[in-house]
């Protein structure tokens, strides 16, 4: 069993980050509710709190092979695939596997080879491979099994980035992250934010991305965002959300949706709650 694989002892959190089960009919109104509403104010949080989404008729999921973190840059998704793939022996760390410079060697390899192929045939290719030949270990992958294929077995998985920049949308998104053995974690955080961080880093060459750096955010050296995101960065992030949450409700496809400051907070309670679903799903 995944949780018992686990490298350091999470327990499980109940109370207000209980499962819920969502509504048997997928939330089309819902979500053009929302989509309205952010046209009205710029933005509003999707979800308060960490909130896995169920539906009563999604399909049959086979065991875990893909962990999906559907994000965006500057909202702390390559400290959460890091500290996933560093809770678990068996779950290596491909980072942006599909676009960026932050792509560990040995998936880098299937990246390439992979070219021209659909989304889903490239990081199969690559889990395949890390699953049966061994697992590299760097960084983001310390404690892997060199046999993997021995030690793993079932749970052996790759956790990765889907960001807006990486070119997938439409059929080929799709297929990704409703394929039964992808596990889907939708990390947001607000534009305004994103943009205010991303000023920060390119003025200052900062782009740390563990908590001990967010622990900066209320003193001198960080201060806090008074800005509006840019237009062009707002209706990008809107518009890859908003196609990356129609696609999971129009095929009732179980999903985690993970505010950023639910993270920043208490990560080990976010993460607990990640393992819970893929352990349940």
């Amino acid at each position: 069993m995944i949780l018992m694989r686990l490298l350091v002892a999470f327990p499980l959190f109940s109370g207000a980050l209980a499962l819920r089960e969502g509504p048997s009919t997928p939330p089309q109104r819902s979500l053009l509710k929302r989509a309205h509403l952010r046209q009205q104010s710029a933005w509003v949080p999707f979800v308060e709190k960490v909130t896995p989404v169920l539906a009563q008729n999604s399909r049959q999921s086979e065991e875990a092979r893909f962990l999906l973190i559907v994000s965006a840059q500057r909202s702390a998704s390559t400290s959460l695939t890091q500290t996933l793939a560093q809770q678990h022996e068996c779950v290596y760390n491909c980072n942006e596997f599909f676009g960026g410079a932050q792509v560990d060697v040995q998936c880098r390899e299937f990246k390439h080879i992979g070219e021209g192929e659909e989304a889903l045939g490239r990081i199969q290719l690559a889990r395949d491979d890390l699953c049966e030949h061994g697992m590299h270990e760097d960084f983001s992958n310390p404690g892997k099994p060199v046999e993997a294929a021995q030690e793993c077995r079932d749970t052996c998985m790759v956790a990765l980035k889907l960001f807006v920049g990486h070119g997938i949308f439409g059929q080929e998104l799709a297929d990704l992250l409703a394929h039964p053995q992808a596990r889907v974690v939708v990390l947001e955080r607000d534009p305004a934010e994103r943009w205010c961080s991303l000023q920060e880093a390119m003025a200052n060459h900062d782009w740390g991305i563990e908590p001990s750096h967010w622990e900066r955010a209320d003193n001198s050296t960080r201060p806090p965002c008074d800005h509006k995101a840019s237009p062009e960065l707002l209706e990008q992030h809107q518009g890859w959300y908003e196609e990356v949450r129609s696609i999971l409700s129009e095929r009732s496809i179980p999903h985690v949706e993970v505010p950023f400051d639910a993270f920043v907070q208490d990560s080990e309670a976010v993460t607990a709650k990640i393992w819970e679903f893929v352990e349940a799903h």
